[in-house]
């Protein structure tokens, strides 16, 4: 017998045709035949598995191999076994953001994983990097030595310490290139540049628009030469890129350009705006990003050209050519044709320049449209107290907005937030239409704040049994249960892994 390969031929034609002796195998195999399967096809099958073992496992270094230090002793209690099993449940699932969630409690609560579960994380948060922060908080002093031992799992360490290897410009991945230019502009932004013009002929196209938004670190008018060349980039994501940044860049050719196109499109005339149609973008429009042609074929040409020059322009043009601040120049009426399309356009612009005074502004008047903007884009411009009081009021039926009003809010969500929804669902309960449940339930149930001790799971699981029970009479009340059970059981899961923690 000379092992794996012999087991596998018996196991081919069967052991009556060739019989295996396991004592007589060669290494783990014969060597631990005696506590192996009584039965011939099962002992057979344990030999296989620990020669296969051995196979992979076994073999001899080159040269000998210096061991590394050992971990340091962890300071910080070890998860307890409840909220480690939940986690584990947790892990097993698709749901990286409830994993992420549960990850942060633990942090907060000053814990560590569990030395069986490093593996699984650490590989996990390496393909996801929303999940390599929240995994390295809880590593401890073992996982963070264990991560060291990996090179693809040091990533998730590096990641949490910001760190950059010293050589990335010249070895590192494409990322940790990025990472290191952005270090480097910290330092001397001058500097850092010229060493990404240098490089700039022979970098791969793919890389480029990644490197390129390196600059937005520190960037300042010593930039603007290299990103007015970029704007000539064969590629259309650098070329992008660089429009944003010198979009950024406050007195820049560019955004006088922009300005330049966009002042003779709009003028006030006894208190109303009025729009002189553009021109079709001329060859220096297009190298600063306007294109002749609309996304759809139910935009007309004047109304893409329009939308395109007042999204692109400073906001602050408007109120130094028009008068007014954001509110009076939004509520101001708009003659003749194109009202959408303008202020799709400055909606465009808001999110580009993340202004709260015109996101504020722009949401108390409605836009339609392929072109408009949602309302949730604006939203998140807001200050954390303005997105609760329109949840609040969206929730309440006092003004309009979608579940994306709500979605705004981050969690631990404020008592006024968590009784608006509660207060919403109870009405859906109770109306003889009630809408799709959508992703309300949900987002309670994740963003409650787990000081909130009310049983809003039994809540949640009454309200699910009383649109069941209106199912005979409402068919479109069953569709809520599902949804309102599985919520219970998220909340249920988030108290019962915070209630565990020290």
């Amino acid at each position: 017998m000379t092992g794996h390969a012999d087991l596998v031929a018996a196991a081919t034609v069967g052991l009556a045709q060739r019989a295996v002796e396991i004592q007589d195998l060669p290494g783990p195999a014969g060597a631990h035949a005696h506590v192996l399967a009584e039965e011939p096809a099962l002992a057979l099958l344990d030999a296989a598995a620990l020669l296969d073992a051995a196979r992979r496992a076994g073999g001899l270094t080159p040269a000998p191999l210096t061991p590394p230090a050992p971990a340091l002793a962890d300071a910080a209690p070890e998860l307890p076994p409840v909220p480690a099993a939940l986690l584990r449940e947790v892990l097993a699932t698709p749901d990286r953001e409830l994993l992420a969630d549960l990850l942060g409690v633990a942090s907060a609560a000053g814990v560590r994983l569990p030395a069986p579960d490093l593996p699984a994380l650490l590989a996990l948060a390496t393909a996801h990097r929303a999940l390599r922060a929240p995994v390295a908080s809880v590593l401890g002093a073992r996982g963070r030595w264990l991560a060291a031992q990996h090179p693809e799992w040091r990533r998730v360490v590096d990641a949490a310490a910001a760190t950059v290897p010293a050589d990335a410009w010249e070895t590192g991945f494409a990322a940790e290139r990025v990472a290191w230019l952005i270090e480097q502009r910290r330092v001397d932004p001058d500097a850092a540049r010229e060493t990404l013009a240098a490089a700039w002929p022979r970098e791969n196209g793919d890389d480029r628009a990644g490197l390129l938004g390196a600059l937005a670190e520190g960037l300042a008018p010593a930039d603007e030469p290299f990103l007015e060349r970029a704007l000539d980039d064969r590629r259309s994501d650098v070329r992008e890129a660089a429009r944003r940044l010198l979009a950024a860049l406050p007195g820049s050719a560019f955004t006088a350009r922009a300005a330049a196109r966009a002042r003779p499109v709009l003028s006030t005339h006894r208190g109303r705006l009025t729009v002189t149609r553009p021109a079709a973008p001329d060859a220096a429009a297009r190298r600063d990003g306007l294109t002749a042609a609309p996304p759809q074929a139910t935009i007309g040409e004047n109304a893409w050209w329009l939308f395109q020059i007042v999204a692109r322009a400073p906001l602050a043009l408007w109120s130094e050519t028009l008068g007014g601040d954001p509110t009076t120049l939004v509520a101001m009426p708009l003659a003749g044709e194109f009202p959408a399309e303008v202020r799709a356009g400055w909606r465009a612009a808001a999110v580009r320049e993340r202004h709260r005074e015109w996101a504020a502004a722009l949401l108390t008047v409605p836009v339609e449209g392929p072109l408009a903007m949602p309302d949730a884009r604006l939203t998140e411009l807001l200050p954390p107290a303005d997105r609760v009081a329109r949840a609040v009021a969206v929730l309440a039926g006092d003004r309009p907005g979608t579940i994306a009003d709500v979605a705004a809010c981050p969690a631990p969500w404020p008592a006024a937030l968590t009784d608006a929804a509660l207060g919403y669902l109870g009405g859906q309960a109770r109306s003889p239409a009630p809408v799709a449940p959508g992703e309300l339930p949900r987002l309670l149930a994740r963003r409650t704040d787990l000081a909130d001790e009310r049983d809003l799971p039994g809540w949640l699981r009454e309200l699910a049994d009383r649109f069941r029970i209106r199912t005979a009479v409402v068919p479109t009340a069953g569709r809520w249960a599902a949804p309102l059970e599985r919520a219970a059981d998220l909340l249920d899961l988030r108290r019962r892994f915070a209630r565990e923690l020290p």
